[in-house]
């Protein structure tokens, strides 16, 4: 395992000029601060409005112009000023200030070949550091050499040779005295787009160069792959790493250190540790958020002597009680999260000195507001003793990821975002003590619950038992939203009744009906809302369908047979229909076709009206074509009655012409066999008889028709 120790100081870069211009803003902020609070007592100095020039070159040890950036900055006046040198290197600088001044120069381009050099007011010295005089007349000469650069240049790489950028990184520095190797106190130190790292070097010193794949900072980058730790050259641990020793021949190192892949990328939480640091007092630590959730996490309490992390035995819970050994230690606590596939990290969370005293809150840290979306939350606690001029640093977090708003005194609210919904909202409280006191943390959080859009439910379909009924929720949000339903008769749960359907029975008859519409989604606070009730459930009659007796031709009356309708009495209404038609004041129960209806079908439709009840309409069969009525006449027999004679029948005129006529001939009240004609010779068995004929009309489209003409004498 590679041990990197983390320091508490700030955070710095790498990069040389970043370093030097630090502590100038630092100084030139302190320096306002300190002149503005003295303003009311000390005249601040007024400085000359006279400025001058300075100019000169910047160039290797070789003597060849170098593209470089000229940084001048006044101590006088607080100004800086930089410049970019020409082609052949020379440089000028307009409007500075005489008195004290710092002036540098390093290359434009980052490489690492040349370091930078600064000016002392005589020579061009190597590095930062030197001051000089600016006088009052122009300057000129100051030419500045770039020595070349000493230091390694680090590149970490996958074993295709692909270079991996944000790799953490450290360059332990060996201390013969103390016998120790001592790591940079600065960081995170990472790797640049390139892969790259660069740290400066002395010449007679020992280092080791060590990658670690634990730049877990930035919740943007979760890179799909970590890989394993490796020092150079191709060491697993910094107690194996190969020696790199600086001469004055290798000042300048370019080392490469292919990584292995370890497994997927955790997103670790952030260790909080808050309690008593005191001898026998309880310190807890708070993990923080862990992705994926079923990471599994172990603690480790303990300290550092010197570079090397010294773990208390049997120190591995979440709470942990120093003891008087400890006393003057700076303890900390290492949270491990593994899990199946992915890297195995560690984060450090810092507990205290041993022994020293924390300050107290009067009140405990808490968050007032509600945790809704577009509320403003806000930190709430009591008075800090001892007091301390030291401000309250809070940081927000969401889920376990700090926010943007970072660390700082005034961010003492949150303003609770869409995104939150369903997320646990946490702050942490720094108070640094004064003197021989540990820092105070706190913690506090709360989770934001979303409002759902929940619409009044609809009830539709026929109110009538044996009908379904369905629901309408409406449009709930945000989507999806998991929707429930219960139904309730005349404000009573009906049992089962939980879908968004209902099919009524006879217990609802004459009740209302109303749907609970319940509405869930995580992170979202439950929503019920109820539809208005029906109107009473109706019940449903009886309904045959009916049936049409009579004879289905013009003039003839037709009957409507509605069959037994119930639960009796159910008031009955007819329509008759021609065709499809509703026959205008047909609304009997009887019906006589007119010409109007010929070669038309009929039907009737019976209504039935109860209260209390659904109305209900059947409708009959319809009735073949409606016949015409022929036009008939009653026919007449002519001739003698005597056996042997001949009898005509003449049939008259029948109509609509042409119209088919048959003949029948009777003796008496029977049928004479083949007695068809229109005319019929008597015969031996018909003397003593009376004869009569019958005249059948037939004409499609028309009720067939048959008349009869009187009997003729007795034949003799």
């Amino acid at each position: 395992m590679i041990r990197r120790q983390h320091s508490r100081r700030t955070q710095g870069a790498t990069n040389d000029r970043l370093l030097r211009r630090a502590p100038r803003a630092l100084a030139a902020t302190l320096g306002a601060v300190l002149v503005a609070g003295l303003a009311t007592v000390v005249a601040a100095p007024a400085h000359a409005a006279t400025t001058v020039t300075i100019s000169g070159s910047v160039k290797d040890e070789q003597g060849h112009p170098v593209s470089a950036t000229v940084q001048y900055y006044s101590w006088v006046s607080n100004a800086s000023i930089d410049a970019t040198t020409k082609a052949d290197g020379s440089f000028t600088i307009s409007g500075a200030t005489p008195g004290k001044s710092d002036l540098t120069a390093a290359p434009v381009v980052d490489d690492h070949v040349l370091a930078s050099a600064t000016w002392d007011g005589t020579k061009s010295v190597e590095g930062y550091g030197a001051s000089f005089t600016v006088p009052s007349t122009s300057v000129s000469g100051v030419d500045l050499v770039l020595p070349p650069a000493t230091g390694i240049l680090g590149t970490a790489t996958d074993l295709a040779g692909n270079p991996l950028p944000n790799i953490g990184w450290t360059v332990l520095e060996w201390r013969p005295q103390e016998q120790d190797w001592y790591p940079p106190q600065m960081g995170p130190l990472i790797t640049d787009e390139k892969g790259q790292m660069w740290w400066r070097t002395e010449v007679g010193k020992t280092y080791r160069l060590c990658f670690m794949d634990d730049f877990y900072v930035d919740d943007d980058w979760v890179p799909s792959q970590r890989y394993a730790d490796r020092c150079w050259d191709d060491e697993a641990t910094q107690d194996t790493a190969t020696d790199i020793t600086v001469t004055a021949t290798n000042r300048r190192q370019e080392l490469t250190v292919a990584l292995t892949p370890a497994g997927k990328s955790l997103v670790p939480g952030t260790p909080w540790v808050t309690g008593s640091a005191a001898v026998g007092g309880v310190l807890t630590v708070d993990p923080g958020t862990w992705i994926p959730g079923d990471t599994a996490l172990t603690y480790q309490w303990g300290t550092w002597e010197g570079s090397t992390r010294v773990d208390f035995p049997g120190a591995t819970g979440r709470t942990y009680s120093p003891t008087a050994a400890q006393a003057g230690d700076s303890i900390f606590v290492v949270v491990t999260g593994t899990r199946a596939g992915y890297k195995t990290t560690s984060q450090y969370g810092y507990a205290g000195t041993v022994g020293r005293p924390s300050p107290t809150l009067s009140a405990p840290l808490t968050i007032s507001g509600t945790p809704t979306v577009g509320s403003t939350l806000q930190v709430k606690y009591g008075m800090v003793t001892p007091a301390t001029d030291n401000p309250a640093m809070f940081t927000w977090y969401v889920d376990g990821r700090a926010t943007n708003q970072g660390m700082s005194s005034g961010d003492t609210s949150y303003v609770v975002a869409p995104g939150d919904v369903g997320k646990r909202i946490s702050v942490h409280m720094t108070v640094s003590g004064s003197s021989g006191y540990n820092e105070l943390h706190a913690a506090a959080s709360t989770v934001v619950t979303g409002t759902l859009t929940a619409p009044k439910p609809t009830i539709s379909g026929t109110l009538a038992v044996g009908s379904t009924l369905t629901a309408k929720p409406g449009t709930w949000g945000p989507a999806p939203v998991t929707l429930a339903y219960q139904w309730y008769r005349a404000g009573s749960k009906i049992t089962g009744a939980t879908a968004s359907t209902y099919k009524l029975t006879a217990s609802d008859q004459a009740k209302t009906l109303t749907v609970h519409v319940i509405g869930t989604k995580t992170g979202y606070a439950r929503a019920e809302t109820y539809s208005s009730p029906t109107t009473a459930i109706q019940g449903v009659l009886t309904a045959p369908t009916p049936t049409i007796s009579g004879t289905r031709a013009v003039g003839s009356k037709l009957t409507a047979v509605p069959g037994t309708w119930g639960p009796s009495p159910v008031t009955l209404k007819y329509q008759w229909y021609r065709s499809g038609t509703a026959i205008s004041g047909a609304t009997a129960s009887t019906y006589t076709p007119t010409t109007s209806d010929r070669a038309k079908t009929l039907t009737v439709h019976v209504t039935g009206s109860k209260s209390g009840f659904v109305t209900a309409v059947r409708g009959s069969a319809a009735t073949a074509a409606i016949l015409g009525k022929l036009t008939t006449k009653t026919p007449t027999i002519s001739g003698t009655a005597k056996v042997g004679q001949t009898l005509k029948a003449t049939a008259g005129t029948w109509g609509p012409s042409p119209v088919t006529l048959t003949y029948q001939w009777y003796r008496g009240s029977t049928a004479i066999s083949g007695a068809k004609s229109s005319s019929y010779k008597l015969v031996t068995a018909d003397k003593g008889a009376t004869i009569k004929v019958r005249v059948t009309g037939t004409k499609t489209g028309y009720l067939t028709a048959s008349t009869y003409s009187a009997a003729s004498a007795k034949v003799g």
